[in-house]
Parts: C-alpha cells; structure tokens; sequence
C-alpha cells in the first residue's frame, strides 16, 4: 500500500479558533488562533497570522506569530517573519531581515 502524502491546511481564507493536533505536516495561509501541536513539520507562510503555542518537529516561519514554540527539533524564521514569543528548540535558524522579540532556550 503506498503512503499518504497528506498535510493539513488552514487556507488564506480561513479563520481557526481553537486546537489543531496531529500527526501529519501543518501549512498555515490563513488565520490560526489557540494552540498547533504537530508530530511533523508547521510552516506558517508569508501573510498567514497566528497566535498560538506551537509543539513541532520542525517550524518554519514566514509570516507572523505571537505565542510560544513551546518546543521544536528545529526554528527556521525566514527574512520578513516576525515571531513575538519565547522559542525552545535544539536547532535555530533566523536569517537576515526576521524579526524575534521574546527568549530562546537552545536545549
């Protein structure tokens, strides 16, 4: 049997209140407000807005957040994101341009 491909997608023209858990990969376009607890990846691209705690293998931020990476193996924040929380993760990575108002604990 061969494996699913399946991500879960909150679209640009969407709006989320509430808890989102799951096992597969996260791409937020839209609107996200509560908490984002994914096994896999989140990538949260340019113009989406969220604010929640977030629970990753990995993050990637393009656009903005305001919550917490509670933790993550690893914080990729793309040049014009913004994340206004505290990060915990073993691996970070912030290029030029990003924007990070908060604490970061390297674990």
């Amino acid at each position: 049997m061969a494996e699913k491909n399946e991500s879960t997608l909150i679209s640009d023209d969407m709006v989320f209140r509430g808890s989102v858990e799951t096992d597969h990969p996260v791409v937020v376009e839209g609107k996200l407000t509560g908490t984002l607890i994914a096994r896999g990846r989140v990538q949260i691209v340019s113009g989406a807005s969220v604010q929640a705690n977030i629970s990753a293998r990995e993050v990637e931020i393009e656009g903005e957040v305001q919550g917490n990476i509670l933790h993550a193996d690893t914080v990729v924040m793309q040049a014009g994101s913004r994340l206004t929380g505290d990060i915990s993760c073993t691996q970070l990575e912030i290029q030029r341009g990003a924007k990070h108002t908060g604490t970061t604990v390297m674990k």
